[in-house]
């Protein structure tokens, strides 16, 4: 390629990932010399990267790391396309049953976007949104299922950079507490549900774990007027989200390798101590 068709601050920002992927935790400094650029392109190069969730500042520090997003640049589209393939008849046919929109999402940044849906199928769905739809995580069932199961200093990045981003005229709202309290129901729930005054559909998330990570989650949205049994969201409709979640993760490839390596773990000999 000749050099007037490269784009110099794309080679830089991969620059700067690959020597994050092989130092692990930097500073501006580092990076600046590691990548062999003044300390002031290395910082804008960092907030670049973290605006688009490919790297988190550690609260109160001057370190930055890569995210767990940075994965999917080695993955490429193939994985997630495999995973949307995997769960496609699993979704259908679970709106079918239960009549409901349903959708898969997975995070990007500090938002949830979706990349499957049945809105178009379900004559029951109000609003038909797209695949490539986005919701901030602080207002989505998948994105409080996907906080759930992160790591804590992931999580709490995530939570820190997402109230940052809040538009400060959104109808609905949330402080750090209402979060935690979210984000615990999930762990001992295993689902979200939310409803807000502001709109007549609500929400019921699971999430959806591959590998033991987590990768997003799966959504169910339901008119509030005619669903105000609030025993068959807990005792049917979830249970029947987590089927759909359990079965695309046993059906996709890593999973099942990460199974195998846990099995081989538990049943290998045990040394006398």
């Amino acid at each position: 390629m000749a050099e007037r068709d490269e784009i110099k601050s794309l080679k830089k920002a991969l620059s700067a990932i690959a020597y994050m992927n092989e130092y692990g935790d930097v500073t501006v400094t580092q990076v600046a010399k590691g990548v062999g650029v003044p300390r002031a392109t290395a910082y804008r190069l960092l907030q670049t990267l973290a605006s688009e969730g490919y790297v988190d500042k550690l609260p109160n520090s001057d370190i930055y790391r890569l995210t767990s997003l940075v994965r999917r640049l080695s993955a490429g589209f193939r994985d997630e396309q495999m995973l949307i393939e995997i769960a496609r008849p699993l979704i259908v046919q679970a709106q079918q049953e239960l009549g409901w929109s349903i959708a898969l999402a997975t995070p990007r940044g500090t938002d949830m976007v979706v990349r499957l849906n049945t809105d178009h199928d379900s004559p029951l769905a109000l609003i038909r949104y797209g695949v490539g739809a986005s919701l901030p995580m602080l207002l989505s069932t998948c994105g409080y299922c996907y906080l759930a199961h992160c790591r804590p200093e992931d999580r709490q990045a995530l939570i820190n950079e997402a109230l940052s981003r809040v538009d400060p005229v959104q109808p609905v709202r949330f402080d750090r507490d209402q979060i935690q309290r979210l984000i615990a129901d999930v762990l001992t729930d295993g689902y979200c549900h939310l409803e807000f005054d502001h709109y007549r559909e609500g929400n019921l998330g699971v999430p959806l774990l591959l590998a033991g990570q987590p990768v997003g989650g799966i959504v169910m949205r339901y008119i509030k007027s005619t669903l105000r049994n609030t025993d068959k969201l807990r005792n049917a409709y979830a249970p029947r989200l987590q089927q759909i979640a359990r079965e695309i993760a046993a059906r996709h490839p890593a999973h099942r390798t990460w199974q195998a390596s846990i099995q081989s773990v538990n049943t290998a000999p045990h040394s006398p101590s």
